[in-house]
């Protein structure tokens, strides 16, 4: 009888973590595309820093593709920004692997010409008080990409200061530093490459 009792309770403990385990998996099925689509959500509402909405009367969001970048372990997703049908932006989502410790996600926003239009930080794990200054909430390091591109600077002068080139070297955080600044020059790289085929692909 005990012995009974036993095996109907482990057999009911089972079947009781294999319904949690089937709800668990559902409700991660269910919510996988929200979570995600509220992301490039919160991702755009950052890019309306650098493209005002009143610049585009598309849906970025949904306006998008993905595109291998070299040097990224990921594929970038790139919005684009249009109005009356018109380029007016990319917005390259971008991750880097370089930080210091670890993955930094990027917007770079471009205009047609090829021009930065500004970089903001999404997420990162760099060091409290020192890297993590590439936020602009933290300082103004990241506006210093405004309106650069290929040709300004030249493309071997894309490097901080610390290694001789144009750009500034947040103070112990030269790793940092150049990550944010490689991952930049490597978005610029891949339009100037792609030209007028980013906007003239179907949008995933």
């Amino acid at each position: 009888m005990i012995k009974s009792r036993r095996l109907r309770a482990a057999l009911s403990l089972t079947a009781l973590g294999l319904f949690a385990a089937l709800l668990l998996s559902g409700v991660d099925r269910l919510t996988r595309e929200p979570i995600a689509l509220a992301e490039q959500r919160r991702a755009l509402a950052t890019l309306t820093e650098l493209v005002p909405a009143t610049l585009f009367d598309n849906d970025p969001v949904f306006d998008r593709i993905e595109q291998r970048i070299s040097g990224f372990d990921q594929p970038a997703v790139i919005h684009r920004a249009r109005r009356g049908g018109e380029p007016v932006a990319l917005i390259f989502d971008v991750i880097t692997p370089r930080g210091y410790s670890g993955d930094i996600r990027l917007l770079v926003a471009l205009d047609p010409e090829g021009t930065v239009k500004g970089v903001r930080v999404l997420s990162h794990r760099e060091t409290p008080g020192l890297g993590d200054k590439i936020e602009v909430r933290r300082s103004n390091w990241i506006r210093q990409f405004s309106g650069r591109s290929l040709g300004d600077p030249l493309p071997q002068r894309w490097a901080s200061s610390r290694r001789g080139g144009d750009f500034d070297t947040l103070t112990a955080a030269t790793v940092t530093s150049d990550a944010v600044i490689d991952a930049v020059r490597r978005v610029l790289l891949e339009a100037a490459a792609e030209d007028q085929d980013l906007w003239r692909q179907a949008a995933d």
